[in-house]
């Protein structure tokens, strides 16, 4: 009676055949291994005389066990691309007569903590918007305008989101 082995060879080449691709960063002989991790955030990856335990989160990062004849340096391995960037938002309000009438052309300015200098002028209900402001950063913000006097004509903001209400009421 003869068995048929295909199912068994189809089941063995559609699981370890992509087994046997995750292990060719590793070499024979002195034997290396290069960069790995084991699935699922955990587990043993080991093969005649040398053992991998453990992956990403495990407590022992940056510890280097040394057993000769075989050592492993654990630790993480982070792409550039997965680094954290700067964040921007938007900061708006309003500029308004003692009366509360928007002031219109009035000069609005920004001042980063490098001293550079963004200005805006006043839309004809006194509206103004900052856009692609960096997140975390201590800004001046000032008003100027020809007609009308302010008694605090500066605010110092450290905005962590958008900031739409801010205002601005002048004196006269």
């Amino acid at each position: 009676m003869k068995i048929n082995n295909l199912p068994v060879l189809i089941l063995m080449l559609t699981v370890l055949l992509p087994m046997a691709a995750l292990a060719q960063i590793a070499s024979g002989g002195g034997f290396s291994l290069e960069k790995s991790a084991v699935a699922n955030g955990g587990g043993t990856s080991s093969s005649g005389q040398f053992s991998v335990i453990g992956t990403t989160g495990q407590n022992t990062a940056g510890v280097k066990p040394n057993n000769p004849p075989f050592s492993h340096q654990s630790g993480f391995w982070v792409s550039e691309s997965f680094l954290p960037t700067a964040a921007t938002i938007s900061i708006s309000g309003k500029i308004r007569t003692a009366s509360g009438q928007g002031i219109r052309n009035a000069n609005v300015t920004l001042t980063s903590p490098n001293g550079s200098i963004r200005t805006v002028f006043t839309g004809s209900f006194g509206s103004f918007r900052f856009t692609d402001v960096e997140v975390g950063q201590t800004y001046i913000l000032t008003i100027f305008s020809k007609r009308f006097a302010f008694a605090n004509p500066s605010q110092i903001i450290s905005p962590l989101e958008d900031l739409t209400n801010i205002e601005f009421v002048s004196q006269n």
